[in-house]
């Protein structure tokens, strides 16, 4: 791993997110879904109240051995108001390992945690955060992992 794709770990609060998700299946997956789903919360993202960071958006993702699910959220001061047809809900605090990589993020995350005999965190989410100025995966995209403790 160069320089670039350094591996960080660090702990996180809690996070507030609003926003849009999709889950879809492995077997058929068609990614004009999740952009569809992108446009229509980039159209809707002024619908969100609380915005703590509005130059950025958060994507947080899980899935199991035949679905995955992907959001597209702003971070928010708390989730009192959420605007129809969108989802609130919380982050808890995490231990985190972070990179932003030219390859793969993914990768070079899993590849760190072994070679330091750590583990992540299954029951956590995982989340790319992008700025909107330039939403370049993977060049661009901070990529978050939680990690056992």
């Amino acid at each position: 791993m160069s320089d670039n794709n350094q591996v960080y770990e660090f702990e996180l609060p809690e996070i507030n997110l609003v926003g849009l998700c999709i889950t879809s299946p492995f077997k058929g997956h068609l990614p004009e879904r999740v952009e569809d789903m992108k446009k229509e919360f980039f159209r809707r993202k002024v619908e969100i109240r609380n915005i703590i960071h509005p130059e950025r958006y958060v994507s947080p993702s899980f899935s199991s051995e035949i679905l995955f699910t992907y959001f597209v959220c702003m971070e928010v001061a708390d989730i009192t108001d959420v605007p129809a047809g969108m989802l609130g809900f919380t982050i808890p605090p995490h231990r985190y390992a972070k990179v932003k990589s030219t390859s793969d993020p993914y990768r070079d995350i899993h590849d760190y945690l072994k070679a330091n005999n750590k583990q992540n965190n299954n029951r956590a989410l995982a989340f790319e955060m992008y700025h909107f100025e330039n939403p370049v995966w993977p060049d661009e995209a901070e990529v978050y992992i939680p990690i056992m403790d």
